[in-house]
């Protein structure tokens, strides 16, 4: 007989639910909620966090301390709650719209600094509450309500975009694939750290039926079409692979090279250049180049861009630099690599 505790975790009262039959938010609530169940998640331990968008509905529905919050805005009311209470755990259901889209710069920044909080992202690569336009997650081509010829921009890859710094965790899994769909919801529940799991789901009311579906389960098809299990951890995911991807620890730092500092020569030791003995050496005739600055000379003539030419943009070649690079984009540390080898007589 199925356990039907995690109905514990809802509020029942507040159904049946708003969405559209055939939605898959119903199945990330629902499977959301069972993982979260089995752990022993609850409302003395648990605080769920949504945004707006269809999606952004859900903590409505779960029986727990919950926040909906304004649009983009999930991610930092998630992570000042762990920040202020640790000990609670801290989820986050919301949308792809709400996530990727008008929050996609809290999203770099919380995946960043590693918040422990577990973000389900419910992507059915679509603004569905309001009408269906593209939105970032939307495949090149689709025909949406703003995209009528198709959508012209590549989708964000979440995937790539959530690997790139350990440690993280990205989960892939779509509605579905369910085992695979409460597999990656588990995990990611009990990671210690920031974890995602981007939810491939269905929007046939105001996606599929314009991409030729007449019901859900043809989409459902269509995701099984689309993608494949991946097996085991990975580093990371191609675009059609459904699995997890995580690291624990970010690669060390490659040693930085030790550059040997030699002694500058003593000013009254160098060689003194009158201005007119300094304009003969400007890199002409296979003569080296030299440049003065704060009356001591220097040999550039390994710059490259100074290399076969008397001038270098505005400046130039056998010339008292000093005015010049005073009001220069780049500092004074470009001339101190270069040798010393003379000072303006006088």
């Amino acid at each position: 007989m199925m356990d039907r505790s995690y109905k514990e975790l809802l509020k029942l009262r507040r159904f049946p639910h708003t969405w559209c039959p055939g939605c898959g938010i119903g199945s990330v609530l629902r499977n959301v909620a069972m993982g979260m169940k089995d752990l022993g998640w609850d409302y003395k331990n648990t605080v769920a966090v949504s945004g707006i968008g269809c999606s952004g509905r859900m903590s409505g529905y779960m029986n727990l301390d919950a926040i909906h919050t304004p649009h983009g805005r999930a991610l930092t009311a998630a992570e000042t709650i762990k920040t202020v209470r640790p000990d609670l755990n801290v989820i986050v259901l919301s949308g792809d719209g709400d996530l990727a889209s008008i929050g996609g710069n809290h999203l770099l920044h919380t995946s960043r600094r590693n918040a422990d909080i577990t973000v389900f992202c419910n992507d059915n690569e679509i603004y569905g509450l309001t009408g269906g336009q593209a939105g970032p997650t939307t495949p090149k081509g689709t025909k949406t309500l703003t995209s009528s010829r198709g959508e012209p921009y590549s989708p964000i890859r979440l995937g790539r975009l959530l690997t790139q710094q350990a440690p993280y965790f990205y989960a892939r899994t779509s509605v579905y694939h369910l085992n695979h769909f409460k597999t990656c919801i588990r995990e990611a529940l009990l990671w210690k750290g920031f974890s995602f799991v981007d939810i491939i789901s269905d929007c046939i009311e105001l996606n599929g039926r314009r991409l030729g579906f007449k019901t859900a389960h043809q989409m459902f098809k269509w995701f099984d079409e689309r993608f494949h299990i991946v097996e085991g951890e990975k580093d990371h995911l191609q675009e059609d692979e459904l699995g997890i991807a995580k690291a624990m620890t970010e690669e060390a730092p490659s040693p930085v090279e030790k550059v040997e500092v030699k002694p500058e020569i003593p000013v009254k030791d160098l060689k003194p250049f009158t201005l007119r003995e300094l304009q003969e050496f400007d890199g002409t005739e296979g003569k080296p180049i030299y440049i003065a600055y704060k009356g001591k000379i220097y040999d550039i003539s390994a710059s490259p861009l100074f290399q076969g030419e008397k001038r270098m943009r505005c400046h130039i070649a056998g010339k008292d630099l000093t005015k010049d690079l005073d009001i220069a984009p780049h500092g004074e540390d470009l001339i101190f690599k270069f040798p010393l080898v003379g000072k303006i007589e006088g």
